[in-house]
């Protein structure tokens, strides 16, 4: 049966309006997606899971690739949005640069290695060599935390605490010494990290990192 030959949503289902019925569709999508994985999921699993018809989900997405994509992106933006608000409340700038960047950096450990995060992750690993382009789709950088981060190196460096030639590089590389790490020693996410073995990752790529860019006397 063709996507144009549904009907409209059935009665009583569960989203209501238009923004909050497309993010109720992507969790349920995401809900289904880590229960079956990408191949072996149906849009009408992911239609009953929703509480909407095959077509309400045609008409915002389009396809089963398109949904998935929108999965990506939302777990992503959330993990950003939960850390930029995290990082303004709990990053301060003590005047202690050490303290500041592993503050930093063990906040955003915690986020990547969130067990949706790496859950997500391990789907699109698992789908990599029928449909590689989910995993480009993962790869592609979102990070507002990487930003935040850029604008308090960029005040270090105009402090001459550090010296970095290329900002947005140097923001990038302490997040793959310290949360890409995490991800890696995890297993990206089928073991779960204790507070300590974060702590070590945390002081090892926090430690690398500032033997890089620290600014030599």
């Amino acid at each position: 049966m063709s996507p144009n030959s549904q009907g409209g949503d059935p009665p009583g289902g569960r989203p209501s309006g238009r923004p909050g019925k497309r993010r109720a569709i992507i969790d349920a999508a995401r809900h289904v997606f880590l229960r079956n994985g990408f191949t072996d999921t149906s849009v009408d699993a992911i239609a009953a899971e929703a509480g909407v018809s095959k077509q309400t989900i045609y008409n915002h997405f389009g396809d089963k690739k398109s949904l998935f994509t929108a999965v990506i992106e939302t777990a992503q933006r959330d993990a950003t949005q939960e850390s930029e608000t995290r990082f303004a409340k709990e990053f301060k700038e003590s005047g202690d640069l050490d303290r500041d960047l592993r503050a930093a950096a063990r906040l955003w450990v915690e986020l990547l290695v969130a067990a949706d995060i790496n859950a997500l992750r391990r789907v699109i690993l698992a789908e990599q060599v029928r449909h590689p382009e989910l995993a480009a789709e993962w790869a592609r950088p979102r990070s507002g935390f990487e930003g935040a981060l850029a604008e308090r190196i960029e005040q270090q460096v105009r402090q001459g605490v550090l010296d970095v030639p290329d900002i947005a590089l140097a923001a990038h590389q302490l997040v793959v010494l310290t949360a890409q790490e995490a991800a890696q020693q995890s297993g990206l996410g089928g073991r779960v990290l204790s507070p300590a073995e974060i702590g070590k990752i945390v002081d090892d790529g926090v430690d690398m990192w500032l033997r890089c860019y620290r600014t030599r006397p």
